[in-house]
Parts: C-alpha cells; sequence; structure tokens
C-alpha cells in the first residue's frame, strides 16, 4: 500500500473540542464501555470453569492491553486514540484501516440494540411475551427510535454526554451489585426449575473442546476489549496523558471481578447450558424474581424495575460508542482523509454533526440487513460476530505498534517497548487472530449455517475492500495534487 504518499498532519491544537472529561469521567466510562453483560453469558456456558477462562483471559490479553495503553499514551497523547497510535507508529494506511474497522465493528454493535431492548421487553413482561424477540417489525421501530435518541443526545457534546455516561455506569455497577446479592442469598423461586446447577466458582481446568475455546475467544476477546477507548476522547480531556493512563490501571482490576462474580451469579440461577446469550441479565433477573406466570409480587415488581433500569443502562453505553466512533471521521477530516465537512462542529455544542448522522443511518441499515430470514438470536450473533472481525483488525493493527515502530518515537529509555511489551503484544495478537478465526463458527442454533457464514464473512470483506480501495485512490488523488484523500 502507498503509505509514503499520503501526508498526515498533528492533530491541531484549535481543533475546537471542549475539555470536558477529568479522571472520574474517563474511569466511569472505562467501566461503562469494557463491562458487556452478555459476555459473562459466554462465560456461564463453561460452568464453574468460568474462573479460569477469565483469569487465563485477563493474562493473556487484557494486561497486555493496558501494557500497550501505557506505552502508546505518553507518547502520542491525541484525539482519536488507536488511529493516532497506527497512523503515527505504522503509517497513514495502518490508520485509515484501524479507524475503518473500529468504525465497522462500533456501527454493527450498537444496529444490535433493538433486539437487545426486544429481549429485555420478553423478560419484563414474561414468557407470554416470547414473540417479541423474533418481531422483525418491533426490533426495526425500536431500532430506529433509539438510534434517533442516541443521535439527539450526541449532538448535545459530552458536557451532557458524560452525565449519560455516569447514569449508564451507575446502573450498570448498581445491577452487578444485586446480582452479587442474589448470588450470597438465594431467592426461594431460585431452583425452581428443577435442573442441576453448576457452582458458581471453582479451579477446575476447563475441558479443552472446539466450543469451548470458541466461547473461550469471545468472552475473551469481546468481554475484555476497549480498555483503550478513551483515548479516542483525547482532545476532550484534561491531561489526557497522564488522565488516561491512571484510568486504565483503576478499571483493570475492578472489570476482573466484576465480571467473575457477575459470571458466578448467572450459574446460580440458571443450569449453565441454558444461559440465554441475547440476554443473561434479563435471564437472571427473571428466575431470581419471577418471570411473570404468577401474581405480581413485591420480588416480582423488583425484577421488573431492574431490568427496565438495566435496559435504559445499556442505551446509555451504546450513546458513548456513538459518540466515540463519531471523533474518527472529525480526526481523519484533520489529515484530508475524508471531506472538510466531517471537521466542522456544530457551532453551538462543538460536536461532529455531519459524523453522527452518517454513523447513524449506516448503523440502522446494518440492523435491517441483520434481520432478514433469521431469528433474534441469529441476527445478534451476525452483528457481533461481524463486529468481531472489524474489532479484531483493529485490534491486530493495535498491538503490532511498538512491535513495527521499535524505538523510533521513544528517546527516553523509559518510554521505548521493552521484551516484556514485546511479548504482551504477540500474547494479545495470538488470541485475537483465534477470535478472528472463530468468528465463523456460530455457538447457537442458525436457521442456515452456509447463511450466517456469508452474512458474517461477506460484509466484512466488502467494507475492507472499499476502504482499500478508497485510501488507494485517494493517495493517488493527492499525488496528483487534489485536496482530500477520498474524495
Amino acid at each position: 500500500m502507498p503509505d509514503s504518499k499520503p501526508t498526515t498532519t498533528p492533530p491541531p491544537d484549535n481543533h475546537g473540542l471542549k475539555r470536558a472529561l477529568g479522571l472520574p469521567d474517563l474511569v466511569s466510562l472505562q467501566i461503562l464501555l469494557i463491562i458487556g453483560p452478555a459476555w459473562a453469558g459466554y462465560a456461564a456456558r463453561q460452568g464453574s470453569a468460568q474462573v479460569t477462562f477469565w483469569l487465563l483471559g485477563l493474562v493473556t490479553f487484557f494486561l497486555p492491553a493496558a501494557l500497550l495503553i501505557q506505552f502508546c499514551v505518553r507518547i502520542w497523547p491525541f484525539e482519536g486514540g488507536v488511529y493516532q497510535w497506527t497512523k503515527h507508529g505504522i503509517g497513514p494506511f495502518a490508520g485509515f484501516m484501524s479507524a475503518w474497522n473500529f468504525g465497522a465493528w462500533a456501527m454493527l454493535l450498537i444496529a444490535n440494540i433493538g433486539t437487545l431492548t426486544a429481549t429485555s421487553i420478553h423478560y419484563v413482561i414474561g414468557p407470554g411475551a416470547a414473540w417479541v424477540e423474533n418481531s422483525t417489525p418491533l426490533i426495526i421501530a425500536l431500532n430506529a427510535a433509539l438510534l434517533g435518541l442516541m443521535l439527539a443526545v450526541n449532538v448535545l457534546g459530552l458536557r451532557i454526554g458524560r452525565w449519560v455516561a455516569h447514569f449508564g455506569t451507575t446502573v450498570l455497577v448498581a445491577v452487578i451489585l444485586l446480582a452479587v446479592a442474589l448470588l450470597l442469598m438465594h431467592h426461594p423461586d431460585a431452583h425452581r426449575t428443577g435442573h442441576a446447577l453448576s457452582p458458581a466458582f471453582s479451579w477446575r481446568v476447563p475441558v479443552l473442546t472446539l466450543l469451548a475455546i470458541n466461547l473461550f475467544t469471545k468472552l475473551t476477546f469481546q468481554g475484555l476489549t476497549g480498555l483503550e477507548q478513551v483515548a479516542v476522547f483525547a482532545g476532550e480531556t484534561r491531561n489526557p496523558a497522564r488522565s488516561i493512563l491512571r484510568s486504565a490501571w483503576i478499571a483493570a482490576p475492578l472489570i476482573g471481578i466484576i465480571y467473575i462474580t457477575l459470571t458466578g451469579a448467572l450459574l446460580a440461577y440458571t443450569p449453565a447450558d441454558e444461559v440465554d446469550l441475547n440476554g443473561p441479565i434479563p435471564q437472571l433477573l427473571a428466575a431470581a424474581f419471577g418471570d411473570g406466570g404468577g401474581t405480581m409480587s413485591p420480588a416480582r415488581l423488583v425484577g421488573v424495575a431492574t431490568n427496565i433500569i438495566f435496559a435504559i443502562g445499556t442505551v446509555a453505553q451504546y450513546v458513548v460508542i456513538v459518540a466515540e466512533t463519531s471523533r474518527l471521521p472529525m480526526v481523519a477530516a484533520w489529515d484530508h482523509l475524508l471531506p472538510v465537512a466531517f471537521r466542522r462542529l456544530h457551532r453551538r455544542y462543538r460536536t461532529p454533526t455531519l459524523s453522527l448522522v452518517t454513523i447513524v443511518c449506516i448503523a440502522f441499515a446494518f440492523s435491517v440487513f441483520a434481520c432478514v430470514g433469521a431469528n433474534s438470536g441469529e441476527a445478534f450473533q451476525v452483528m457481533s460476530v461481524g463486529a468481531n472481525i472489524g474489532y479484531g483488525i483493529n485490534y491486530l493493527l493495535m498491538f503490532c505498534v511498538p512491535l513495527i515502530a521499535g524505538t523510533r518515537f521513544s528517546p527516553r529509555p523509559d518510554l521505548r517497548p521493552g521484551l516484556l511489551l514485546r511479548l504482551a503484544c504477540l500474547s494479545a495478537i495470538a488470541v485475537t487472530m483465534a477470535s478472528v478465526a472463530f468468528a465463523l463458527i456460530p455457538v447457537v442454533p442458525v436457521t442456515n449455517a452456509t447463511l450466517f457464514a456469508a452474512k458474517v464473512a461477506l460484509p466484512m470483506i466488502l467494507i475492507n475492500a472499499l476502504g482499500i480501495y478508497l485510501y488507494v485512490r485517494g493517495a493517488r488523488r493527492q499525488a496528483d495534487g487534489r485536496e482530500g484523500l477520498l474524495f
């Protein structure tokens, strides 16, 4: 690829963004962006061996990511995060493809909001509402309404968005604390199904089946990624180099504890092989407080209220993902990779409005595509797994930064990539590659395995082919002296 031709510019000091974020905001964002309760469901499918799975994931992937952030953020504390790291450390093409695939991940992920909300509705109402999860018109309508809400909140900017993030984190932590309380004090209805339940925790070594390895790569890569995402907001953070680094190390141990205890709570109330991968938390709350089959008891009311609040918290989480993704087209426009319109900010709120509208519209299109000829579980898996491939490419490029950049950008000895960092990056690269390789193997029943693989693989192939084409075409345009890489 013609990396040497496209030119990049340093992030402008007068970018016009408001530095609204401090260390407490970043820690809150870390927890909100990383904790995905659905991935606790994947771990719960392994039964009490979940402790081994989580600890192995923390050592082989999560801590290497923290070490990488420590290396990169002190050298490039710029708005755009991984895009800036890969652009400066490897080259402009790597930076562009990193941001391109991160954007694909984010849009496929938020396209799931309708399916997740429908699952919560099912568990709030009870078994009589099972049809909700497979109602394509309802899911599409939910996507349209919720994506529109995300757009409206993000146009107002991080001065409002950070409080949405704090609310989402508070809700998430409250639900997790409730799950821990349920783990310690079982409700009498917890064992009403008569099924044998696995112990919540053990040091049992899991049986290494193909399914177990598949689930491990998914829960590790999806459940433990995101530590680097707050770096996207470096230009909107006070003292970004120090604050982002501290937030990563504060959040890391908390996240490990949260995941292990949350998975244990799932196992205390649901047999491992019956955990709902679409909505494990709503399922847990329904099992603990009743599913609506009987009278509306006080315990049942608590379960319904918690489910509703949790659904609102999930929307708050996705609001932040839309916000961070919208910064990438803006930063790319600073480097002349996108039209100048993408770097224009709203006159009053100083937010990249065109980026926000573009991201929300593409996410809605993805949500409609995934629903064609599929049930809710399959649609959720199609978008989640497709997102996993895009995110995997982004992470592979990110972990290659210290391996390729070497000491070129680290004049100080304490900023040079040492042996520990290099080995950690190689470990994380291996986990990421395994996750991408297993992406096409579904872990839930699907209508047609071939159609599932095609729905996952073809869009990602086309997305990356389009990205490469636009970059090469733009490089030629810039070589001819024309402004703008892509248009």
